[in-house]
């Protein structure tokens, strides 16, 4: 590497279209327009969000892998050429993935483009209806690794990222032009297909967006080598066991095994495609259990740590924090502090809530509820709280009060909670002093009318701040879950 050549100079799409907003008020992944952003489209992600923009996604990405299929049993080569031809590699117009100066040694070639062909062309786990998903390509086929999963899947849905990417240039206000965008999957004339789009440009490049929901970590997608390692040799230890196979080992305490060292390097069993592939063949059991996995697993991910704009957001967190800490309780700084709770929440809650409004009006504007968010999580605590609550969005009421909250205050939140709403809402204050008498408040709304109100004062909004800080979205998951948990049972949790 030449260290002597200076360094592009780092520009936010965001920043550059006229956006000074940090990544978690942001509903899709901010980049740097010089390079790119090290995360991957996840089908599974997709499949689970619960918009009509993943539902389009989610049919669109059926039809291609369902023409894909077709087209391997037929045997029509030509076909499946065309339906594979330039769709490896990733559409110019987004930014994930690799580095913008790695693309051209990363994008997939003519000979291994063939090569991918003919796996697929000679695949019997194809031919056999077991690949039961796009993603399981990944686990059958050479040549085709998660990246090129998240590419190939880039493609097909391309034209409903670029409709996505018209709504938040037209909410954002961002400069727009009608820019040529081909290669997207078409799935009501089932082929490869193309169409003009208003998107953001910059000279000769335009740009496509991508909803942060949509996007994990290469090391949560879907990948042979995991699969090897914590299902294929599973299997194997316990078969090569009953048959007494020469790799068991009898250790002094009398007990049996064989290890993974061993088989892994026993050429029987050697890591390969074509391996993994007969293995899933005659082991359904054992992939089943691996889509259960990936289908059970919540792993959002903040896009501001990969692209490197939390060097720039977390100090903005950290200035908010500071400020509620200065806020005084009363109504002279009410107003700041129900702006830095607006803040605060959107920072913490981003990856599961989006679309916050706040001073919300509602009842044709009679009144208004301080803070609203709507639940689009994939996963997880608050996919559940919208499948048992209805708590498609989230109303969340902020006191800047000096005692703890009475009545008046949880009946005012329980004026906007109901079964045509939500039944789950958040209740923002700055003191709990009487924890038993808070707790009965919330018990009490919960057993006579089935509505969840979590109770969150400044201690608890300092510890979820600091958790989502540290990227800990499981813990913050289980502290709520903890809270959840003390008001249906109406117990004083630690």
């Amino acid at each position: 590497m030449d260290r002597t050549k200076p360094r592009a100079e780092v520009v936010w799409f965001s920043q550059f279209f006229g956006m000074e907003l940090p990544q978690y008020e942001l509903p899709f992944v901010d980049f740097n327009i010089h390079s790119d952003v090290p995360l991957y489209i996840d089908p599974y992600a997709i499949t689970k969000d619960p918009t009509e923009l993943a539902a389009h996604c989610h049919n669109a990405i059926i039809s291609y892998f369902q023409v894909l299929i077709e087209t391997i049993r037929s045997g029509n080569s030509s076909k499946l050429r065309q339906l594979i031809r330039g769709r490896l590699s990733e559409p110019t117009e987004i930014h994930l993935g690799v580095s913008k100066a790695a693309r051209r040694g990363r994008g997939i070639g003519g000979a291994q483009e063939q090569q991918v062909v003919d796996a697929l062309s000679n695949s019997e786990a194809a031919r056999m209806g077991v690949i039961q998903a796009i993603q399981e390509l990944e686990l059958h086929i050479r040549g085709i690794g998660p990246d090129k999963i998240s590419d190939l899947v880039a493609n097909i849905i391309l034209s409903y990222l670029a409709q996505f990417t018209e709504a938040a240039c037209a909410a954002y206000g961002i400069a727009t032009q009608p820019c040529a965008v081909s290669g997207f999957w078409n799935p009501e004339r089932m082929e490869w297909d193309g169409g003009y789009f208003n998107l953001p440009a910059h000279e000769t490049h335009s740009y496509v967006l991508v909803p942060k929901r949509f996007v994990r970590r290469e090391r949560d997608l879907m990948n042979h080598r995991v699969f090897y390692r914590k299902y294929v040799l599973e299997v194997l230890e316990r078969e090569l066991i009953t048959a007494d196979d020469s790799l068991v080992e009898t250790l002094k305490s009398g007990k049996r095994r064989v290890t993974k060292k061993a088989m892994s390097e026993d050429p029987r069993f050697a890591l390969s495609k074509d391996f993994i592939s007969q293995f899933i063949i005659e082991h359904p059991d054992a992939i089943d259990a691996y889509r259960n996995e990936l289908w059970r697993s919540f792993n959002p991910t903040d896009p501001a740590v990969w692209s490197g704009k939390d060097a720039e957001d977390d100090p903005l967190v950290r200035d908010a924090l500071a400020d509620l800490d200065g806020l005084r309780a009363g109504r002279e700084d009410a107003s700041a502090y129900h702006e830095t709770v607006f803040a605060l929440v959107q920072f913490v809650f981003d990856w599961v809530l989006e679309n916050f409004d706040m001073e919300y009006k509602m009842d044709q504007g009679r009144s208004r509820i301080d803070v609203i968010a709507d639940n689009y999580a994939g996963g997880g605590l608050f996919a559940e709280l919208r499948e048992e609550l209805n708590a498609t969005s989230v109303p969340i009421e902020c006191k800047n009060f000096a005692t703890d909250l009475g009545n008046d205050e949880f009946n005012q939140l329980m004026d906007r909670l109901g079964p045509t709403t939500s039944r789950f809402g958040m209740l923002v204050c700055r003191t709990i002093t009487d924890r038993a008498a808070m707790l009965k408040h919330q018990s009490d709304r919960w057993l006579r009318h089935q509505s969840l109100i979590l109770l969150v004062d400044d201690a608890l909004l300092k510890h979820l701040v600091d958790l989502r800080l540290a990227r800990e979205f499981s813990a913050i998951e289980s502290t709520l879950r903890k809270k959840i948990r003390a008001v249906r049972y109406g117990a004083l949790d630690d």
